[in-house]
């Protein structure tokens, strides 16, 4: 019979408590006071787990990221090439982006990347959790010819960082006919310096409204 581990548990259950109060109240207005009085448990403890706030901040955006992540499901679609894979996985982020219960996710990213700590933080998850899914898709695609990308670790740690940080409004904000412009340039880069046509009308359109969401929220 296999044996828990006590200590996972206790890291799992700080997970859960600080995601929910963070998504509650958010970011700025929870401290580590409480979530260890919420647990029980002391301050000590918590530090046992996590170095401090910014890096338990870290850890959850990266466990709500894992939990959907879509490239690792589009990855496992059939009968798709590996374009179609990349095409899928920004369909499925951005229809999960236009979803009502997103608008807590996405107030919750916008204090994030306006803290200079936690924007760190989020640029090493694009480079070291996120780019590592991407990469694959695009060796993948090189094998089996819809994309054709001469630095393919190079190019997904650029296309995982340009969207979530050049892209977001609170650090570069501009006009809805600004930001249009942005997604085209954006695609035409993929497309002719990276080998990557991945940007399509729809993907483009559902990028664009999910900025509107924002522009009127």
């Amino acid at each position: 019979m296999p044996r828990h581990d006590p200590t996972e548990k206790t890291k799992s259950d700080i997970l859960h408590t600080a995601r929910r109060l963070f998504m509650e109240k958010g970011f700025e207005d929870v401290n580590i006071a409480d979530i260890v009085s919420e647990l029980g448990m002391t301050r000590g403890a918590f530090y046992h787990y996590f170095e401090s706030r910014e890096m338990l901040i870290h850890a959850v955006i990266d466990q709500m990221f894992m939990e959907t992540n879509p490239l690792a499901i589009a990855a496992e679609q059939e009968g798709l090439n590996a374009l179609e894979k990349l095409r899928f996985a920004l369909l499925s982020a951005q229809n999960s982006g236009l979803d009502p219960g997103a608008e807590s996710l996405r107030m919750a990213m916008t204090e994030i990347m306006t803290n200079p700590i936690i924007f760190k933080s989020e640029a090493l998850t694009q480079v070291n959790t996120i780019a590592p899914f991407l990469e694959k898709l695009l060796i993948e695609g090189n094998e089996d010819g819809s994309m054709s990308v001469k630095y393919p670790k190079q190019a997904a740690q650029v296309y995982s960082l340009l969207p979530n940080i050049w892209l977001t409004p609170s650090i570069f904000p501009v006009s809805l006919e600004e930001y249009v412009d942005k997604i085209s340039f954006l695609g035409d880069m993929m497309e002719w310096m990276g080998g990557v046509p991945v940007m399509t009308d729809e993907i483009k359109t559902l990028i664009i409204q999910q900025y509107e969401q924002m522009l009127q929220a």
